[in-house]
């Protein structure tokens, strides 16, 4: 009970982060210690283990498809996006430099536990590390596209952004705000709670239909994706822990806590600030302080964590 207690508490951190743009859930399963066994399991899923179920061998199947970890983890992740998107977009509106300054801290010490644990650190780890870096900073330097309510780009997008946030470093909600179609996976998400407590059949079926088609993007990306990464960590495991480090590297300018806003209206650009010249609006203290908290969360969990 108490394992599958922590997965799921594991899983409510992945889905948490995962809501907020610049932060990767793949980054919370991989300081957790189970990041491995996580795509392991996605990769290990096909649908002849479905035969187990039609011939009632249920103890088989649930062992072949590692339920007892994937089970606990993947309410822990449904319930972080469900239940804690309504807060996490009110702080995003109304305290962004704290909610900021936590995950800043939370990523910032990932890098230096993640680093210290790679077993070898040669120039070609180094020259890894810095590709990783490269890439997530240019992804992050991408303007947003223009909005689309069609189903098949939903998809599409759905695909792209699980292979994101499965990816420590590059955040699955920020590749849905270039592909312009963050707020409707927002709304949707909000949306398909508020319609099963306000009960009205078209609305489900406008809600649901989109639920459905996001689900069927995040299986498929999963599915095509976690192939390739099991593969990447049972035979280049350095090589690929050091591009991870690098991604969450290249990611830290795009959460930084204190921001400038350039431009009116739709044309509004953010740029990183030094906090110093923000005066009050700072809240440099506050700020410092969850910074701080979010650091030692992360040693804490990476402290308790089972060791892979």
């Amino acid at each position: 009970m108490r394992k599958h207690l922590l997965l799921y508490l594991k899983g409510l951190l992945m889905g948490a982060a995962d809501i907020v743009p610049g932060v990767s859930g793949g980054t919370m399963a991989l300081i957790t210690g189970i990041y491995s066994e996580l795509i392991g399991s996605i990769d290990n899923l096909r649908l002849a283990q479905l035969q187990l179920v039609q011939k009632g061998e249920w103890k088989a199947f649930w062992k072949d498809v590692n339920g007892p970890f994937l089970l606990p983890l993947a309410l822990g992740i449904i319930s972080g996006i469900l239940f804690l998107s309504g807060g996490i977009t009110y702080l995003l509106e109304h305290q962004p430099i704290l909610l900021w300054s936590f995950f800043f801290g939370l990523i910032l010490a990932s890098i230096f536990i993640l680093f210290n644990q790679l077993q070898e650190k040669t120039w070609l780890h180094f020259l890894f590390l810095a590709i990783g870096f490269v890439v997530a900073f240019g992804i992050t330097m991408l303007s947003p596209a223009a909005a689309s309510n069609n189903l098949a780009y939903l998809f599409f997008s759905s695909m792209i952004a699980i292979i994101a946030m499965i990816l420590p470093g590059i955040s699955g909600a920020f590749i849905f705000i270039l592909l312009g179609v963050y707020e409707e996976v927002l709304q949707t998400v909000k949306g398909s709670i508020a319609v099963l407590l306000d009960f009205n059949w078209a609305e489900f079926q406008a809600v649901y239909t989109k639920v459905i088609i996001i689900a069927l993007g995040i299986l498929t990306g999963l599915k095509v994706f976690s192939k390739l990464l099991t593969w990447l960590f049972n035979h280049k495991r350095e090589v690929t822990l050091s591009v991870l480090i690098g991604f969450m590297m290249g990611a830290l300018p795009k959460i930084w806590p204190w921001k400038t806003a350039i431009g009116t209206g739709e044309e509004i650009t953010w740029i990183n600030t030094n906090p110093l010249t923000l005066g009050a609006d700072a809240q440099i203290l506050p700020a410092l302080s969850l910074l701080l908290i979010g650091a030692l969360s992360m040693i804490l969990i990476e402290r308790y964590a089972p060791k892979k």
